[in-house]
């Protein structure tokens, strides 16, 4: 089981997504792939603040169109079962140095949580954690993410 992060997600919304994460995708089984409401907020947030009307409202409307349908019972809450799982992540950047974007320790959080893999194009501070993640652009191809 795999939770995207917002790198990957991010990637594959461009006009052009880098073709190792789209194989990547694809050789996953749909039922496989989960992401975290906190990924849905980030990525809302990031349309919300482009500046040109037109393609804010339009990033804005695909995000609420395409991602929902495609993760239907699969997209993971920040709730009360994470805190413990966030508080010990950021603690032990914090107390290594570990630089750690918030948003990675949230879904940290939620993949510790749910014994999940985490996907990212940025698996650095995911590995110095101890948080199992694989990265699209280094992956061996093998069909499914194996950890």
């Amino acid at each position: 089981m795999i939770l995207l992060d917002i790198s990957i997600i991010s990637e594959l919304l461009r006009d052009t997504p880098a073709a190792r994460v789209v194989e990547w995708i694809d050789d996953q089984p749909l039922e496989t792939l989960y992401i975290s409401a906190t990924t849905m907020a980030e990525l809302q947030l990031g349309m919300a603040l482009i500046e040109d009307k037109d393609r804010r409202n339009k990033g804005l409307k695909d995000l609420e169109q395409r991602l929902p349908p495609l993760f239907i019972g699969r997209i993971l809450p920040f709730d009360q079962s994470c805190i413990g799982a966030f508080r010990a992540l950021v603690a032990k950047a914090v107390q290594h140095g570990t630089p750690l974007r918030e948003g990675d320790a949230f879904v940290a959080a939620v993949a510790v949580t749910h014994g999940l893999v985490v996907a990212s194009l940025h698996i650095d501070s995911f590995k110095a954690l101890g948080v199992k993640s694989v990265s699209p652009l280094m992956a061996v191809k093998t069909g499914t993410a194996k950890s």
